[in-house]
């Protein structure tokens, strides 16, 4: 915790841009990390499964014109299962935002949209991840604002999974991930505000980390904490292969969320969260924001963190 915390403040007194957000940042899947680890044969097992998570939440002390509401919405379906050692899922994500700006203090603003699929494979107690994710960007009711921005960066995903237990009745996990990018669009209008950075044509790669702690005892009340944070590489070119010769710049970026959970067949998470957002991915021209939300999330324990 305390390292966390030293984290997240040296973000807020740097002068860092963050790479374009993800979805699924504050979440972690994995469809067979409860599955028993057995020597017995396997088998193949299709549309083993099917789930989702969700939450609401309202920006609060800490925000900007275009943040009042967000809404997060996640389905999967694992289309292949291979005993408890590896699965195929295809992953969807929305997260959707609002402002204040109308009569009812609720103005659909943005939608981030992320889908792809994620293969997993068990590693004796850890386990590696690979897939492809498309991501999209997209205005919602922009008329009368008279800009636009629009994102597509798909990328190639890999990502190490760590579990580990806690003192008593706690767990813990912890998630490396790196994305190569693919696809990468950043049409703005008015089209002036293109060369303003950062710009999602010339992003390369991106480090980051995920952690998660959690009580998952029988009570009916326990608590989770949940961090992220990551570097992007951007060059200098927007061709596919020559954008690789160098690396012009690298960013930042991180956040935390903690609160309690009421623990049953799925955890109902009430908490607080807050991250830096140099670049909110709203706004032709990047805007920067310090974000603290306050909401609620309901969540799988059993293929989720």
């Amino acid at each position: 915790m305390r390292t966390a915390w030293v984290f997240l403040v040296s973000l807020s007194f740097t002068n860092v841009l963050l790479s374009q957000r993800f979805p699924e940042r504050w979440i972690t899947f994995n469809p067979i990390m409860s599955q028993r680890n057995t020597t017995e044969e396997e088998t193949w097992e299709v549309m083993s499964s099917a789930g989702g998570w969700g939450g609401f939440g309202g920006y609060r002390l800490l925000r900007d014109d275009d943040h009042a509401w967000v809404q997060e919405l996640g389905v999967f379906v694992e289309l292949f299962r291979f005993g408890s050692s590896r699965s195929l899922a295809f992953v969807s994500n929305i997260e959707f935002i609002a402002n204040a700006n109308n009569d009812i203090r609720f103005n659909p603003r943005a939608i981030f949209w992320e889908e792809g699929f994620i293969y997993t494979i068990r590693q004796t107690s850890a386990f590696w991840q690979i897939g492809y994710f498309h991501r999209c960007k997209h205005d919602v009711d922009n008329l009368l604002v008279g800009t636009e921005r629009s994102l597509i960066f798909g990328s190639l995903l890999g990502k190490y999974l760590i579990p580990f237990t806690l003192k008593e009745r706690g767990e813990g996990l912890i998630a490396f991930r790196a994305d190569v990018y693919t696809i990468r669009q950043d049409d703005r209008i008015p089209s002036a505000t293109s060369t303003f950075t950062p710009h999602v044509k010339r992003m390369l790669g991106t480090l980051g980390f995920t952690f998660h702690l959690r009580e998952t005892a029988s009570k009916p009340i326990g608590w989770y904490t949940t961090g992220w944070g990551g570097v992007n590489f951007f060059g200098k070119k927007e061709g596919v292969l020559p954008r690789f010769d160098t690396v012009s710049s690298a960013t930042i970026g991180g956040g935390l969320s903690a609160g309690i959970m009421i623990i049953g067949a799925v955890h109902f998470r009430i908490g607080v969260s807050y991250e830096y957002q140099p670049d909110t991915g709203i706004n032709p021209i990047p805007v920067h924001s310090h974000l603290l939300s306050i909401g609620i999330k309901i969540v799988d324990p059993t293929v989720m963190w």
